[in-house]
């Protein structure tokens, strides 16, 4: 449910950002803020609760793509964020998601890795001081190339793991 709240918010977010205005895009940073947090909360309730889905193993991280890609694609349109950022960002996702297909195919599951939760987070923080009107420029370049760099690792991390897990499953 929560998850399904997360994608419904991402247009929402967006229509504010592309409004423009200061009080839209603070709207839009506490509504961001706001569906990062149930990324948590839900996967804290499905752990405790619930128990893993194949499912909750698929939506939840699409639905994660399409909160931070969604509000970094659309920060790039009105100007703040890179695009060349955006592209190795949605590179490196379909990539993982294409993989992550490919493993499930063959049974094979692989959970997030530490450097994976990292990358989420800094892409979170990158979104959050790219939001704000008025956001000192040393923090928005150290956060883009944080998330940019653990974006690629994560990535060539995933990669390899999934890589040696398929071997090991055949």
């Amino acid at each position: 449910m929560l998850t399904l709240l997360r994608v419904g918010l991402v247009p929402v977010i967006a229509a504010l950002l592309l409004i423009g205005t200061d009080p839209t895009r603070w709207w839009a940073l506490a509504i961001f803020v706001f569906a990062a947090v149930t990324d948590s909360v839900d996967g804290w309730v499905a752990r405790r609760y619930l128990g893993p889905t194949r499912w909750g193993k698929l939506a939840d991280p699409a639905a994660d793509k399409a909160l931070i890609i969604g509000s970094l694609a659309v920060l790039a349109y009105t100007g703040p964020f890179p695009w060349w950022a955006v592209i190795v960002i949605l590179v490196r996702e379909v990539g993982v998601t294409v993989q992550r297909t490919w493993l499930l195919r063959r049974d094979v599951v692989m959970a997030a890795g530490r450097l994976g939760k990292a990358k989420t987070l800094s892409q979170i923080a990158a979104v959050i001081v790219f939001v704000p009107p008025a956001v000192v420029s040393e923090a928005r370049v150290a956060l883009l190339w944080l998330a940019v760099a653990l974006t690629v690792a994560s990535g060539l991390d995933y990669a390899a793991r999934g890589a040696k897990r398929a071997v090991d499953a055949r």
